[in-house]
């Protein structure tokens, strides 16, 4: 499942990715992606945050045709906002 959803920082609501693909084995399949702002210049960051599962425990993550064409969409929105922003 692909998420996308606002957080706060430091008082600016910015947005964020998530990728789900955990399932009842793998509990641990999460990646989300937080926007974030330079300080000093504000301009675009981005936060990882990752949630694997142990390399013994399958760490190899499958998408599907649908989630792919899913994150490119969310990714590609961020990329035009960016964009826009200069």
């Amino acid at each position: 499942m692909i998420e996308k959803g606002t957080h706060d920082h430091y008082g600016e609501t910015l947005e964020y990715i998530s990728i789900d693909l955990s399932d009842k084995k793998h509990k641990n399949r999460v990646i989300d992606f937080f926007e974030t702002r330079d300080p000093l210049t504000q301009e675009f960051t981005c936060d990882i945050q990752a949630k694997w599962s142990a390399g013994k425990f399958h760490p190899t993550l499958t998408m599907s045709k649908q989630d792919i064409l899913g994150l490119a969409q969310v990714f590609g929105e961020w990329a035009d906002r960016i964009r826009e922003e200069g």
